[in-house]
């Protein structure tokens, strides 16, 4: 695992600080995955021990934000969208985790700048590639978290989700049973900005999301 005198800092970062709501629907339903689909997080030692950086998931169901936060020592900011509004319960939910809202289908300035605004605040970003639920498998990836990376100049780590698939298929109303693991690969290291563009990052996102897939 990450050093435990690194992970206390990380803690209490400010970047990275579990808020008090936060924290509470986080232990929730880390003992909820732990005890009824055993969570298990696997390559904590990868990340880096300091913020910023970008993880790049793959897009297993749709409750992968909460499963993701459950494994994880700290806060990460996620992308929602802003038509979630029209749902105030849910909506309440997603504004715990303090995330950035994408207007979708649009170019969306506000929530590129956003971005990088979080970014150089320090914060870990969570930008699933695929950009929606894909089932089975790893579906094409989009751009977005490579140039969100070159833009900003900050290492891409990768992270796969097993076991999601099995636990809530799309066509299922409810949870069965699984056993879920958050595998962390290795941080990849942005290309220059006068160097290769989005390309060969996404290439090299994907071969690890590959890799970390495998069981």
């Amino acid at each position: 695992m990450m050093d435990p005198q690194v992970l206390r800092e990380r803690r209490h970062d400010p970047p990275t600080r579990m808020g008090p709501g936060y924290w509470i629907v986080i232990k929730f339903f880390r003992l909820l995955l732990l005890a009824g689909w055993h969570l298990k997080a696997e390559g904590l030692d990868r990340l880096p021990p300091r913020g910023p950086f970008i993880l790049t998931p793959n897009h297993a169901s749709e409750i992968d934000p909460i499963v993701l936060s459950a494994a994880m020592p700290f806060r990460v900011t996620y992308l929602a969208g802003q038509e979630l509004d029209q749902y105030p319960l849910l909506f309440a939910l997603i504004r715990l985790f303090n995330p950035i809202f994408v207007r979708r289908g649009v170019g969306d300035i506000g929530a590129l700048k956003a971005c990088l605004e979080r970014l150089a605040r320090g914060e870990v970003l969570v930008v699933f590639p695929e950009g929606g639920v894909v089932q089975p498998g790893l579906g094409t990836l989009s751009e977005g978290a490579a140039f969100l990376a070159i833009r900003a100049q900050v290492p891409v780590v990768p992270v796969g989700l097993l076991g999601l698939t099995k636990m809530w298929p799309v066509s299922a109303r409810f949870p069965r049973p699984s056993r879920v693991t958050v595998r962390i690969g290795e941080a990849i290291p942005p290309p220059p900005r006068d160097g290769p563009r989005t390309a060969e990052l996404i290439a090299q996102i994907r071969m690890t999301l590959d890799r970390l897939l495998q069981r």
